[in-house]
């Protein structure tokens, strides 16, 4: 079985224009180290779902990721939220390279959502993303 998040990662960072914005490394698994102020991505699985035929797994895996975008302002965290659904939303082909790499059928935005959070003083620019995927 492989893991979506490292290709995913690879697949954010390879996009020049959100790579300059996160200083081509604050894409976070989960949640942003304590302390971060500057621009960033945090990638969440919320949920997966295999599919299976009569014979077992058929390969094909259907999952939803949270992606928040980071800023210490709201226009910031919109700007870089709208970069990520730029290269996501639609996307078919192959995410990550070697041996992280994985087949996409289709990336589709299914929410989203914005707020601010008190205790380190950035606004979010949230969204969920259903990528359909191969997982054999």
């Amino acid at each position: 079985m492989k893991d979506l998040r490292p290709a995913l990662r690879a697949f954010l960072l390879s996009d020049m224009a959100i790579a300059s914005v996160v200083d081509g490394a604050r894409v976070y698994p989960q949640r942003m180290p304590q302390g971060e102020a500057g621009a960033s991505v945090v990638y969440t699985r919320v949920s997966g779902e295999g599919d299976y035929t009569m014979q077992g797994p058929s390969g094909f895996v259907r999952t939803r990721f949270q992606i928040d975008a980071w800023a210490s302002t709201a226009d910031a965290a919109t700007v870089l939220a709208n970069l990520i659904k730029d290269r996501l939303d639609g996307y078919r082909g192959v995410m990550g390279e070697d041996a992280d790499a994985i087949t996409v059928h289709g990336v589709f935005i299914a929410a989203e959502r914005e707020d601010f959070d008190e205790a380190a003083k950035l606004h979010r620019s949230g969204r969920d993303y259903i990528i359909h995927h191969i997982e054999l």
